[in-house]
């Protein structure tokens, strides 16, 4: 993925959907908070801070019922 805040747009590595259970964001969120100071929802600092600041793993059936809930039922209609 490129640094789409960069005039370069430099190349800063794949980009893959994290979640926590709960949370989703995008792997460069830490790029951008990091190199340019980007904001984070406040809700989801106090999230993670109340989680040691690590993602817990999560079952099948959570990643199914969240992908559900973004993109709907991915069944064949009848």
């Amino acid at each position: 993925m490129p640094d789409i805040l960069s005039e370069s747009g430099a190349i800063i590595g794949g980009l893959h959907l994290l979640t926590d259970g709960h949370w989703l964001w995008y792997s460069d969120l830490a790029h951008y908070v990091r190199r340019y100071h980007v904001e984070v929802h406040p809700a989801f600092i106090e999230h993670a801070r109340g989680n040691n600041w690590s993602a817990p793993q999560i079952s099948d059936e959570r990643l199914e019922a969240m992908v559900t809930l973004l993109i709907g039922d991915e069944k064949e209609p009848d």
